[in-house]
């Protein structure tokens, strides 16, 4: 694990030095993230302009919500995405011998090598846009609320990681799986709002096929004092069993692989 954090370290520090030779994108990333922001609470606006309450969610709750949706989208952009894209080329050129020959977990090593830095901003305003929800509903959030936010959050992003990982090995069989990817993200953008709001079939999909109900809903609860630890428990639970599905059919997506050297 130490090698592994001093690995991840490196490849942060050589993908910082690479991106400050193009600070342009800094400005550019910028840009697109206040358009972006700007967009989503107007839209927030104008729906509580009509309404007091969306699926039992106030306005500020569903900012906060839409914080930490924010926040996890940039976690994707910002690591996950970016390595399993990469994954994905060195599969389908077989390039990805040269990560198996390397001494350390090919799953570690896949996951850390790739960072785009600027997308940072994103994680920043989402960030923001929580806290200023917080401030704007008068909630005093305690320090085990803060704790169980963490671990709420990094649940989160962890059952965001397998998702992507999970449909990635499936690659290893029929190489080219682009579509499923785009397939995924417009149903994950669905999390931007409660699950609470959608009818069954569309809140089993975002439970149990496609989590984001516990990836943004369950931590969005916690930190505006909604806490329901049932949920919370039913978080873990979910994030362990797709670690582990996920672990597991990595192990025998490697056996399928055949590389360049094959």
């Amino acid at each position: 694990m130490k090698r592994a954090v001093v690995l991840a370290w490196q490849y942060l520090r050589l993908a910082v030095m690479n991106e400050l030779q193009y600070r342009m994108n800094f400005v550019i990333q910028l840009f697109e993230t206040a358009i972006a922001l700007v967009t989503a609470l107007v839209v927030l606006s104008l729906v509580y302009a009509q309404t007091d309450s969306l699926g039992g969610w106030s306005r500020y709750e569903l900012q906060a919500l839409l914080g930490i949706y924010t926040v996890l989208s940039a976690v994707v952009r910002f690591s996950i995405q970016p390595n399993i894209e990469r994954l994905m080329t060195d599969i389908q050129k077989g390039t990805f011998d040269y990560v198996l020959v390397k001494p350390i977990d090919a799953q570690i090593q896949i996951s850390i090598r790739e960072v785009r830095v600027w997308q940072s901003i994103d994680i920043i305003a989402g960030a923001a846009i929580l806290l200023d929800a917080l401030f704007r509903l008068g909630v005093t959030v305690t320090f085990g609320q803060v704790l169980l936010f963490g671990l709420t959050l990094t649940l989160g992003i962890i059952l965001i990681y397998t998702i992507w990982l999970l449909m990635s090995c499936i690659a290893f069989w029929v190489v080219r799986v682009d579509n499923i990817f785009e397939l995924f993200d417009n149903i994950a953008s669905a999390g931007r709002l409660p699950v609470d709001i959608y009818p069954r079939w569309m809140r089993v999909i975002l439970t149990y096929l496609v989590p984001m109900a516990f990836a943004v809903t369950v931590p969005a609860q916690v930190i505006i004092g909604r806490i329901n630890m049932s949920n919370v428990a039913i978080q873990a639970a979910v994030t362990l069993g797709f670690f582990v599905v996920t672990r597991f059919v990595w192990t025998k997506a490697l056996v399928r692989y055949n590389g360049a050297s094959a």
